[in-house]
């Protein structure tokens, strides 16, 4: 395993607005609190140093979903309750465009397919 592995994160945390580093933008990244999360070995180690002055070490074998939730919580961006009404909002949308016959559509099947890339990463 090299530290490849732990794209999801850095795409994850790129996308909730962390920076990379300059000299290593995908393997450091921080947040304006101060959170900070790099990784350490290529066995997909990596740590969390937070903005209270825990520093958290995640094993390679930590799923991406758990590091991603302590990155966020520790940069004060994980809002459960947010997040369930915001699942719950594209859960009805999904419905709409499923009604609409959207898994009937030609591109559904490359959607899948990008879907199922994505799941055999983590």
């Amino acid at each position: 395993m090299t530290w490849n592995s732990r794209i999801g994160i850095a795409e994850a945390l790129d996308a909730a607005r962390w920076t990379g580093d300059t000299l290593d933008p995908l393997g450091l990244m921080k947040h304006e609190s101060g959170a900070v999360w790099g990784v350490l070995t290529d066995a997909g180690d990596c740590g969390l140093d937070c903005p209270n002055g825990a520093v958290i070490g995640f094993p390679g074998d930590t799923p991406d979903a758990v590091v991603i939730a302590a990155c966020l919580a520790a940069a004060g961006q994980l809002d459960p309750g947010q997040d369930r009404v915001e699942l719950e909002e594209r859960d009805v949308w999904l419905g709409c465009l499923e009604s609409a016959g959207l898994d009937n559509w030609p591109g559904v099947d490359i959607a899948r397919s990008i879907r199922n890339e994505r799941e055999a990463r983590r």
